[in-house]
């Protein structure tokens, strides 16, 4: 039986631990949630950006949901994977920077609700509704400041055009400012994301 929450694990543990989770599977979604102009709250939009370059693999959607996931619901449907993994702040009473994984019934007891239209949990039993054997779990951040940014800059303001920026729902609006103690968790989250997806 899976612990209901895993922290304090190295990198290494990390991905050895999503590695054989994800063994021999055919199909995945990533979903980032947070509000991307509340500093940490934005790792999970951060990540999904980040990770958007690698999503011509036809086993793997990466959904940027920001604070709406209910939005983003039949993208998960049609997709019809295996594995939903979110990716969003925590609770955990546990040091900045840790990250957690918190398997799908314990959600609701570690996710802020506060910056989300809909609670995440609720959100995830209207998928498990038309996708029963849906396997569901959390990578969870636990954040070092929530606090907003009064100068909000376009994300890339510099490189993308207004086209660009419609055409692509899962970029995120503003750029993502998050604390350097979270960006150094989140970034080698990417890479082990994108090292997992090689392999599938």
């Amino acid at each position: 039986m899976l612990k209901k929450i895993i922290y304090d694990l190295t990198m290494e543990d990390l991905y050895s631990s999503l590695q054989n989770r994800l063994n021999n599977v055919q199909s995945i979604v990533f979903m980032g949630i947070g509000e991307e102009k509340l500093s940490d709250d934005g790792v999970g939009p951060y990540i999904i950006s980040e990770l958007l370059p690698y999503s011509d693999n036809e086993k793997v959607l990466f959904i940027n949901a920001g604070t709406d996931p209910m939005a983003r619901i039949d993208d998960v449907i049609n997709f019809k994977p295996e594995y939903l993994i979110l990716i969003d702040t925590c609770t955990v009473n546990k040091p900045p920077g840790t990250i957690t994984i918190l398997e799908r019934d314990v959600i609701k007891e570690y996710v802020p609700i506060s910056t989300h239209t809909i609670p995440v949990h609720i959100v995830i039993d209207l998928i498990i509704e038309k996708l029963p054997v849906l396997n569901v779990f959390m990578i969870g951040f636990v954040p070092e400041s929530l606090e907003g940014f009064k100068d909000l800059k376009l994300y890339k303001e510099d490189s993308l055009t207004l086209e660009e920026r419609s055409d692509n729902i899962d970029l995120p609006f503003f750029e993502i400012n998050l604390t350097r103690t979270l960006k150094i968790e989140a970034d080698k989250l990417i890479e082990i994301i994108k090292k997992l997806v090689k392999a599938i």
